[in-house]
């Protein structure tokens, strides 16, 4: 039978963060999917952490009130490339960003994709 875990806390973490928890674990302790998630992470990561900081607290300071935590983080794992990628990131929320608003945020993130490793 297997464990029963508590959920403590949920979170939205970069792809970043999990490669950083699943590595200060040995392999031979992470369960099946934890090994997966370690390697997409391992495959898929983009930015450093100093990266990811700086473009999270630029996309909360242009103050869009609609972008959440959770958009911050898709968009750092996917580092879109153009404004209709951005929209595909920004689909799963009923809310509308305003053109305006997309141009803003692409301003931003177009200055990590170029950076990305």
């Amino acid at each position: 039978m297997p464990e029963e875990f508590e959920i403590l806390k949920e979170e939205v973490v970069p792809l970043f963060k999990v490669k950083e928890i699943l590595s200060k674990r040995s392999a031979k302790d992470l369960t099946y999917e934890q090994k997966k998630a370690f390697e997409h992470a391992k495959e898929f990561v983009k930015l450093d952490k100093e990266e990811i900081d700086r473009l999270s607290e630029e996309l909360k300071a242009l103050g869009i009130r609609k972008l959440k935590d959770k958009h911050i983080v898709k968009i750092i794992d996917i580092l879109p490339k153009n404004v209709e990628q951005l929209k595909v990131i920004l689909t799963e929320t009923d809310l509308t960003f305003k053109s305006s608003e997309l141009s803003k945020i692409m301003e931003i993130v177009s200055k990590y994709v170029k950076t990305k490793k």
